[in-house]
């Protein structure tokens, strides 16, 4: 049930700043990763040629078919682990793009869905009883970079004054 308390997203649209194909680069583990989705799907395996040829590839629907081929490969820890992986991975990029924390900053104290509909884990599922963990990461992460002021919010334009002449 969509409400005006809550703000959707999704994970794949590449226009939204708090989507994890966003194309917002930044450095993580020793690597410098294209996007969220890269880091996240990369981190599934401990195979570090795996891991480089995921983060290599030049968009993240290529890097999710190379991930998607390798899947009996996965780390044996991920469904405990993934959570960790996608919030270091948002929280760095918000880090290293102001423009991203704070359009994540003016959700406001919005719920923050991830609105697909094929997803349980990381959405709300078609029915909107998923467990929503990426919307919960990016909740967890604003309340992150408010109380460590990391970024500040910028004002609305009517408050924004010219200099002097």
């Amino acid at each position: 049930m969509r409400t005006e308390t809550s703000v959707y997203v999704s994970m794949t649209d590449e226009e939204n700043p708090l989507s994890t194909v966003s194309p917002q680069p930044f450095s993580l583990d020793d690597g410098e990763w294209p996007t969220a989705e890269h880091y996240v799907l990369a981190m599934q395996f401990e195979d570090p040629a795996l891991r480089a040829e995921i983060r290599s590839v030049l968009d993240p629907q290529q890097a999710r078919k190379l991930a998607k081929r390798h899947k009996r490969h996965l780390r044996s820890d991920w469904e405990s682990v993934r959570r960790v992986y996608m919030t270091r991975a948002i929280y760095t990029r918000c880090l290293s793009h102001p423009a991203s924390a704070r359009a994540l900053l003016e959700t406001g104290d919005k719920r923050i869905v991830e609105s697909s509909l094929y997803d349980y884990y990381w959405g709300c599922g078609r029915d909107g009883r998923g467990v929503n963990t990426y919307g919960e990461v990016l909740m967890d992460i604003r309340e992150k970079l408010r109380s460590a002021g990391a970024v500040s919010p910028v004002p609305p334009a009517s408050q924004t004054h010219a200099p002097p002449d």
